[in-house]
Parts: structure tokens; sequence; C-alpha cells
């Protein structure tokens, strides 16, 4: 805990690194559609490789909830040439990590290796992406896994709480689906659909590829130009989501736990929209940690909840802006009063500048901390392109919450916290 704190306070005061400047990155586009981004780095002698791809769940077809999911954890799990087996032995004896997952707005394959063995692994990086077979038997075996992961979601009361208000909140809307499916529709997801899908959307103009590391640009340029010389354009994904109006919901249900939870939703802007850093510190400042005001108010004070926190997604579409509260059922009505008044009291009150303040520094502390490692420096390079803002916007972020006022924090809660909102509530059946 003192060496995380030192470092934070290094970071905030300038003492422990800087962000790279956005003029030593490169990004350029192959002649057959594929991005590349590149940020050399050194000495130490460690390569990240990430792949965004331009379609995620968001992209499965409703009888088909799962797929995306389904064919990323396949990628890896054979080859033409390679058997599950090979691959894991043949990452592992170089000391790598070769992974493949998806989200609502995109899907990403990651490989981190030492320098030494990079020629390598890339290979058997364009080998699962390009060349994956996915197996029956391990397809069998990735839907057991995966329903099993569905099923365990319902005992989960914030999970539960959470899907109720997104159903709720974003009705038809893509983004009400999570990543994993359904029971019944993973059921009905086949091999064919995986090799269709895969055929249809991994190509060169939906892919960005990052790459951070002790590499020349030129020595990558040489590695993709060998090693996916057969990948082809696909078909680029329909991004258009629908935009959702708001509307003023409650639905309360009772349920198998013994603690109660209820949440609020409230339809907020995208990742692109200007409002965006905005809203990322009032959700620190509302429910951002043990100094925030919801927990202040309702934890501390009032003694409502034992978990009290805000979140607010980032998403290339239409977002939402959720509290949540979890407590003892007979705490219900008092903590729901409690949550509007605070909400009121936003748009009348001054907002708290020392509170502000301690807002903007630990999203700004927490954000550069994470910026330690080449792995993750090579993510949000690729993540802020992908989902809207450009990769230039790793170099800035960190002083746009430094403009942050407390008139931005009033314009914002007036702007998005006056209309209608969806309330939803579990508590026990007795």
């Amino acid at each position: 805990m003192k060496m995380r704190f030192l470092a934070l306070t290094l970071i905030l005061t300038g003492g422990l690194f800087s962000m790279a400047n956005s003029s030593e990155i490169a990004k350029i586009q192959f002649d057959n559609g594929l991005t590349l981004i590149h940020k050399k780095t050194g000495p130490l002698p460690i390569i990240s490789v990430k792949l965004f791809l331009k379609t995620g769940c968001t992209n499965d077809p409703k009888e088909k909830l799962g797929l995306t999911n389904l064919t990323q954890q396949l990628l890896t799990r054979g080859t033409k040439t390679r058997t599950n087996e090979q691959i894991a032995t043949e990452i592992e004896s170089m000391g790598g990590h070769l992974s493949a997952s998806c989200v609502e707005d995109y899907s990403e394959i990651d490989l981190d290796i030492t320098q030494k063995y990079f020629t390598k692994a890339f290979d058997l990086l364009a080998d699962v992406f390009l060349n994956p077979s996915f197996p029956a038997d391990e397809l069998e075996k990735a839907k057991t896994v995966t329903k099993a992961s569905i099923r365990s979601r319902q005992d989960s009361i914030f999970e539960v709480t959470f899907d109720l208000l997104k159903k709720n909140l974003y009705q038809d809307h893509p983004y009400t689906n999570i990543p994993s499916g359904t029971l019944e529709t993973v059921d009905k997801i086949t091999q064919n659909d995986l090799v269709a899908y895969h055929k249809k959307y991994y190509g060169s103009q939906n892919i960005l590829m990052v790459v951070t590391g002790n590499i020349s640009l030129a020595e990558i340029k040489k590695a993709i130009n060998k090693s996916f010389a057969g990948l082809s354009k696909g078909e680029t994904p329909v991004t258009t989501l629908p935009i959702v109006t708001a509307q003023q919901k409650t639905e309360e249900q009772k349920g198998k736990f013994e603690q109660a939870y209820l949440m609020y939703g409230f339809l907020v802007p995208e990742i692109s929209n200007n409002d965006y850093t905005k809203l990322k510190v009032l959700n620190t400042y509302l429910g951002g940690g043990m100094s925030s005001l919801l927990f202040q108010e309702l934890r501390e004070k009032a003694g409502l909840g034992y978990e009290v926190s805000s979140f607010y997604p980032s998403r290339k579409a239409q977002s939402s802006f959720v509290i949540y509260i979890g407590l003892d059922k007979s705490s219900l009505t008092l903590a729901k009063e409690k949550v509007n008044t605070i909400l009121n009291e936003l748009k009348t009150r001054p907002i708290d500048e020392a509170r502000l303040k301690d807002a903007k520094k630990y999203i700004k502390g927490t954000f550069l901390l994470d910026h330690q490692t080449n792995s993750r420096q090579c993510w949000y390079l690729g993540w802020w392109e992908t989902i809207g803002k450009g990769y230039k916007y790793d170099d800035v972020y960190a002083s746009e919450l430094e403009k942050i006022t407390s008139a931005d924090i009033k314009e914002v809660i007036n702007k998005y916290f006056s209309g209608n909102y969806v309330y939803v509530q579990i508590s026990p059946e007795k």
C-alpha cells in the first residue's frame, strides 16, 4: 500500500515517468487495408502486440448470441497445423502470453513476448488469427464452460440487477446482451457458424494492430508482410447502433438473495462526445471510492449500504451512468430517498471543490499507474483508437482531466440527470 501511494505521488508530481509524446508514435496503413500503430520503447526486451477487431458481441445475430465470444475462445484452440496442446506448449516454452477476448464494441487478441522469441511468437499469432480450425471437441468444451458462466451470473445479485437494468434502459438495443450469450443461443452455435463468422469479419480492413516495445518500425513491417501475407480484406461490420430514447421506468423483483440491491440508470453519451471526460470526473466525484459523495453520505453517515458506487462504461454508442447500492431490505425506502435528495442537491447546490480536486487526482493517478507496463501502454493506444477517441488521446487525457471545472460538472448534471431514468431493485423473497 505504501509503495503504491509513493508511486501515485511521484506520478502526480511528474517524478516517475512522463507519457510518451504522440510524435514518437507512427500510424500507417498497409496496401491490404490493415492499420498499424507502432511505438518503440526501450531498453527492456519486451514486445507487446494487440490486434483490435471492429467486430464485438453487438454484431452477434439475435439467434446466435455468444458467437463472437466463442469464435474468440476457439482462435487459440487449434489451427490447420497446430493442436490446442501444441499452441499452449509453444507459447509457454517461450515464456509468452497469448489470449483472445471480446466485449460489446470490439474483440482483441493479445501477445506479450520477449524480444528473443518475437519472430517465432509473431508467426504463431498469425497462424491462430489466419488459420483457426475451430475443432469440434474444443467447441463443445467451450460451450460447456460458457453455459456454466451464464448460469453462475444468476448467483450474483449485482449481475442479476444489472441485467434487469439494461433490459429496461436499452430495450432491444444490442447493449442489453452479454458477450457470452444465453443458454439457448449458445446451444445453437455450430462449428460452421464460427467458420463463417471468421471468414466474414477477420479481414485486414477490420484490424488495428498495435505494437509497442524494443522493435523498430521497419522490423514490424517486415514481420507483417511475411506472416500476414495471406490476410483477406473481409467485410466491415455494421457499426451504426440504434439511438435509445430515455423512458421513466421502475421494476422491482423478488430474488433468492438475502440482501437487497438497487440501481439507477441514466442514458448518457458515447466516448466520442465532448462530455465524456466531464462524465468520467462526475462518476468519480459521485461514486468512485470511499471519499466519493455517495459513499460518504449513504454508507459513512447514514450506514445504509455495504456496497455503494457508480460507473460510466466507455462505449462507442450511447452509454449509461449507473448508481448502485447493496443493502439490507429494511433500508430500501430510506436509501431511495437519500439518493433522490443527493441527485436533486447536485443540481442546486455548489460543487465541493475539494472533492472535485480529489476526484481528478484519483482518475489521473490510476490512469498513469496503469501505463507502467509495456503491455498496458500498447493496449491503451489500441483501445482509444478503436473506441472512438483516437490513439493520440492517450497523451492528452490526463491534462484534459485537469481542465474540468465545477461549472462543467454542473452542466452535465443538469443535462443528463434532469430527464427520465430507470430504477430497478431486487429484494429478498421473505
